[in-house]
């Protein structure tokens, strides 16, 4: 019986001893796997404020840049536009006070869904009696109308965009329709010659824009019994656009 005893609590000894070390070993598995899934969260937690932090930085600066570029494009727009009427004016003995003026205006939405040429837009200073230009990124767009007694924008890949232009170092004039993706300057003398990469740019004598304006380059010349047709890739496309100025002419 005494030996049972023994026997017994031997082998309670053995599992008391096997626990402890099964346990120590089972402890130090766990905390190694709890240190690790604390490295770990603190690793992706500082990458995660790392690029937030990235992220804003980029955010305010993005934000900072395009106050400073909607600060200077009115600027840059005006000394686009005015620069070659500004210097026939100093040739004048009896020089008169230009007022340029021009509005930031907002895209409000389409007219007619099926024409996307035509658009509504925010114009608070709008004149119904007036015709305006229209500006984006310092080159033409088309001009402003008043239509139901609101301010409507006409793309100048409208047809119903025209304006006067001078095309080349010669100024031959001609007027400015839209043609979709292309310009068509029309009613050009059969006399004048117009030639491939000539310059486009308004001329002013329309009272919608000053003269110097940009309007893009002549890609074709087209020869009609009594006048002749300039095709012009404009400089810019206006796909998306949402934000123009306006061009009041005084």
């Amino acid at each position: 019986m005494r030996q049972k005893s023994i026997l017994a609590t031997t082998f309670l000894l053995v599992l008391i001893a096997l626990f402890y070390k099964n346990h120590h070993i089972l402890t130090e598995k766990v905390l190694n796997f709890s240190n690790d899934v604390k490295l770990t969260f603190i690793t992706q937690k500082e990458n995660l404020l790392n690029a937030l932090s990235i992220h804003f930085n980029q955010k305010r600066q993005i934000e900072e840049l395009q106050q400073k570029i909607k600060e200077l494009e009115p600027k840059a727009s005006l000394s686009v536009a005015f620069a070659s009427k500004l210097n026939h004016l100093l040739k004048e003995t009896d020089l008169k006070t230009y007022h340029p003026q021009l509005y930031p205006v907002q895209v409000l939405g389409y007219e007619h869904m099926q024409d996307v040429n035509r658009l509504w837009i925010e114009f608070p200073s709008f004149k119904k009696e007036k015709i305006y230009g229209l500006i984006y990124q310092g080159f033409t767009a088309g001009i402003i109308r008043n239509e139901a007694e609101r301010p409507l924008a006409i793309l100048q890949s409208g047809k119903e965009s025209l304006f006067s232009v001078f095309i080349g170092k010669n100024n031959i004039q001609g007027i400015a329709f839209g043609a979709g993706e292309t310009i068509q300057i029309r009613y050009i003398p059969s006399y004048a010659n117009p030639q491939v990469d000539d310059e486009v740019i308004t001329s002013g004598n329309d009272n919608i824009f000053y003269e110097g304006i940009k309007v893009g380059r002549v890609i074709n010349v087209e020869k009609k019994d009594m006048y002749k047709i300039a095709t012009v890739k404009p400089y810019i496309s206006l796909k998306q656009a949402q934000f123009f100025y306006a061009v009041e002419v005084k």
